[in-house]
């Protein structure tokens, strides 16, 4: 297992995860007068053949066991108010998407028919995106509604499913994707950053260099996109990398220690950024943007992994 860079600082009061285990003490506890709540991070913790989603304050404090059902539960997202968490999970067979609340109860299944994953609240909260396949190699993207139940295409059917990754901006009206419309054109195996209209038009590449660009996240407020890039020149080991959403002072912020699988997400105050990352140690980051420290949200045993962070708005 590689270690993680010498700049990473290790929590002070290490928790290991395999220790959370549901009971009254770890569910929420109300608020005494003083405390301020902290804008959790939710994310997935691996052992072996079962994956729960835990809930934990940004320091590793307070976790909560969010699901212990036995089964593969993955790819959390926050709902825009921060009150519910959408959620893929294989507890009723194939893969589909459930919405619980923010404490782990409630629990509702959203979809029904083929495979689905990748859970993306639309920016007003009341549709979830997701990911779905046919279990035959085909990938596109769907929208649920909550008030009609109507689930509607969003994108075509492709073979290609690593590429299928819109983000939608805070306001709802853009859309950042990887796109390969310029190794098509150079066939030089790269991958650009573009942004779009929701309706498609007034597509603009914002970036333009011969390396793979992927995974973009808009920051909370709109201004800046998160992505991975390869332009350190080592295929398939990325360095994190943020640039204003017009594609400009795009500037480097980890070494590349991450790969094409790595999910990152936003602060609440666009301060920092949670990462997982694989070749490190399978571990979170905490990375501040400002003094590019990296905290490590807790400590993982062998073999377990805790990936996919979602922060709390």
């Amino acid at each position: 297992v590689k270690s993680p860079n010498p700049g990473v600082v290790a929590p002070s009061s290490p928790e290991s995860l395999a220790t959370i285990e549901p009971s009254e003490e770890n569910l929420p506890q109300p608020n005494t007068p003083g405390d301020v709540p902290c804008k959790r991070i939710v994310f997935v913790l691996a052992r072996g053949d079962k994956s729960d989603i835990i809930s934990a304050c940004p320091d590793g404090s307070d976790l909560q066991n969010l699901t212990d059902s036995g089964y593969f539960n993955s790819t959390p997202a926050w709902s825009p108010d921060g009150d519910r968490i959408a959620f893929s999970s294989n507890r009723e067979g194939d893969n589909q998407i459930f919405v619980m609340n923010a404490d782990g109860s409630g629990v509702t299944r959203i979809t029904s028919d083929y495979q689905n994953d990748f859970p993306v609240w639309l920016p007003e909260g009341d549709q979830v995106a997701f990911r779905t396949t046919d279990g035959k190699g085909l990938w596109w993207w769907r929208i649920v509604s909550f008030e009609t139940s109507q689930v509607t295409q969003f994108s075509q059917p492709t073979y290609d499913f690593f590429f299928q990754t819109p983000a939608w901006s805070p306001d709802g009206q853009r859309i950042a994707y990887m796109s390969l419309e310029e190794q098509k054109q150079r066939n030089d195996g790269s991958s650009q950053i573009h942004v779009q209209n929701i309706d498609g038009s007034e597509d603009v590449a914002l970036t333009h260099d011969t390396w793979a660009n992927i995974n973009p996240v808009w920051s909370p407020d709109g201004k800046k996109i998160a992505f991975l890039s390869e332009r350190d020149g080592t295929y398939n080991k990325f360095a994190l990398y943020v640039m204003t959403a017009d594609g400009k002072n795009i500037e480097k912020l980890t070494d590349p220690d991450f790969s094409e699988i790595c999910h990152l997400s936003w602060s609440p105050d666009g301060t920092s950024i949670a990462i997982d990352s694989d070749l490190l140690d399978g571990n979170i980051y905490i990375i501040n943007l400002d003094s590019g420290q990296q905290v490590e949200l807790l400590p993982v045993r062998e073999g377990e992994r805790a990936f996919f962070p979602s922060w709390q708005p």
